[in-house]
């Protein structure tokens, strides 16, 4: 099967370091290693691609001459970031579809799959022209979290747009129920949508010892316990709740270190509030990490926190989450959304009430105190995902899919 993988969000760098990037190569790679013939379109490469990774990715910026309005724009006190970036991607969306259509023509895919982005109609538009079926990747309500986290402008516009593209897609795959259950609430049928959570490649997480062994010695770890968490340092994480947690463990008299793995907006925020707990000698930030290191950090690490506090509307599928269990660590995890469906307490990892300092406290404490229960959670963890979340089975169900889908189209003809 030939597939056009789309991804017009400039804030998903395909050969990049966030989840959403790790996520895409996941997928995709995957397809391809199942025998399938795939291309990425995307607006952003995001440098050489990274070890093992082979998808062939056709970058496709902004045009020049759009760019410059969106920077004129971006410094205009009647319009701002909001407006910006709000007119890049309808700027974007409507240029691309004429650029891409050439080489889609040539390549003439099967299949067209798209991770859903803000105004994204790239792939309705280009499924139209080709005449061929759409599958739409939903990885967040977009709309309502950019009015939310990021400011939204156009606001009628994004979410009529966006009920343009999820309404209309041939079918829809949500990496969890709760965003299942919003696109019914949206009106989408139900038999339309599949839910397919997020998934790792198991094999990549066995760290060479030699590596972690210069990661504990760079950081100055000795047989110190690591307390751990990987991901983008942003407010929803929970990673405030995580270092009050650690500081009242070393209050408690248990020593301790804590490392964050990744890096963002937030971490000026808890490298002061570590400073203001007395913890910030124990403290440890890496920056941002290449995924290939990733197992090696991890390893390094004792226990895994997903410290997530409460939220009303969780839709998240943790890609942290998969890959600490993929490396074989005991993970402590608040017991929200999909988290729970994936952790079993006491089985398959330990969950806490999220935002619980003490709770989480108490969770790290019992590992930590336990290594063989922490040791016997970590092998289960593994199983559990090399058995229900990797990306080859994740493609394996797409192409499933697309299969019904193709197969629903031939039968029209």
């Amino acid at each position: 099967m030939r597939i056009a993988y789309l991804c017009t969000d400039f804030g998903v760098p395909i050969h990049g370091t966030k989840g959403a990037s790790i996520h895409v190569r996941g997928l995709s790679q995957a397809l391809a290693d199942l025998g399938h013939q795939i291309v990425i379109f995307a607006s952003r490469a995001g440098g050489a691609a990274p070890p093992g990774f082979s998808v062939p990715v056709r970058e496709v910026p902004l045009d020049p001459v759009a760019a410059s309005t969106c920077d004129m724009l971006r410094s205009d006190p009647a319009a701002g970031e909001a407006v910006a970036q709000a007119l890049r991607s309808m700027l974007h969306v409507a240029d691309l579809r004429h650029r891409v259509l050439p080489e889609l023509d040539q390549f003439a895919p099967d299949l067209l799959y798209e991770r859903y982005s803000l105004f994204g109609t790239a792939g309705l538009a280009l499924a139209r022209a080709l005449r061929r079926p759409l599958i739409l990747e939903v990885n967040a309500p977009l709309a309502d979290e950019h009015a939310a986290h990021r400011g939204l402008a156009f606001a009628d516009a994004a979410r009529g747009l966006e009920r343009l593209a999820l309404g209309s897609a041939d079918r829809l795959i949500a990496v969890s129920r709760e965003l299942e259950s919003w696109l019914v609430g949206l009106g989408v049928p139900r038999h339309r949508i599949s839910v397919h959570a997020n998934g790792v490649d198991v094999a990549r997480f066995a760290a060479p010892s030699g590596a972690v062994d210069e990661i504990r010695t760079r950081f100055g770890f000795g047989d110190t316990p690591v307390v751990g968490f990987l991901g983008t340092l942003k407010p929803w994480h929970g990673t405030k709740t995580l270092v009050r947690a650690a500081a009242m463990i070393h209050r408690q008299g248990l020593t301790s270190c804590l490392l964050f793995v990744g890096d963002g907006p937030q971490r000026g925020q808890l490298e002061a509030l570590a400073a203001s707990e007395g913890i910030a000698d124990a403290t440890f930030f890496t920056g941002a990490v290449p995924h290939e290191l990733v197992p090696a950090y991890l390893a390094a690490m004792t226990v895994a926190v997903a410290p997530y506090d409460h939220a009303e509307r969780f839709y998240f599928s943790p890609l942290k989450l998969y890959e600490y269990m993929a490396a074989g660590l005991p993970v402590v995890a608040a017991d929200v959304g999909a988290v729970g469906e994936c952790v079993q307490h006491g089985a398959t990892g330990w969950l806490y009430p999220p935002g619980d300092v003490t709770a989480l406290a108490h969770s790290i404490t019992a590992l930590v105190a336990r290594p063989a229960l922490a040791a016997s959670l970590g092998r289960a963890a593994r199983e559990h995902v090399r058995r229900h979340h990797t990306w080859q089975g994740n493609a394996r169900a797409v192409v499933a899919c697309a299969d019904e889908i193709l197969q629903v189209a031939s039968e029209r003809e």
